[in-house]
């Protein structure tokens, strides 16, 4: 009984990205040892204003600071910064703040060019044209878009 139970059982479904997320299946990917800064991976955009980290912090999530297209829904006037909302917890959805004083980028981080990805242990961040920044967590349940026409996270 327990195996015709089993049959009957609905499948996992695979979460999807928004329709509107890039496809990271479309980008050409770069050696992550050629991103490493001391044991992290990061890279920075083609013009040097968006630093993302992957794996960073407990849980191995992005961040990512500099970013354009800022919601006017984020208060402040520091340094704009998409990071988990949460990093107490692996599956908390991302979400565009600002850190106190300017942006930082770190030591030695090396820009990725556009139609190119990275991929990290627990997610995957594209560059695109027109300054266009995506990364997206491994399960694809939550990432974020950065560019001049608009910011936005799920």
């Amino acid at each position: 009984m327990a195996f015709v139970l089993a049959a009957c059982s609905p499948s996992p479904t695979s979460a999807s990205p928004p329709p509107n997320f890039p496809n990271v299946d479309a980008f050409t990917a770069v050696d992550a040892g050629d991103y490493d800064d001391l044991g992290d991976t990061n890279f920075l955009s083609p013009n040097e204003q968006v630093d993302c980290a992957l794996d960073w912090g407990p849980h191995e999530s992005v961040i990512c600071n500099g970013i354009p297209g800022v919601p006017a829904s984020v208060a402040g006037a520091g340094c704009p910064t998409v990071r988990k909302a949460d990093e107490s917890g692996g599956d908390a959805p991302y979400a565009i703040t600002r850190t106190d004083g300017g942006c930082v980028t770190a030591r030695s981080v090396k820009p990725m060019n556009a139609g190119r990805k990275l991929v990290g242990k627990n997610a995957t961040c594209v560059v695109g044209e027109d300054e266009l920044v995506a990364c997206i967590d491994a399960d694809k349940r939550h990432g974020f878009v950065l560019q001049p026409s608009g910011s936005w996270t799920f």
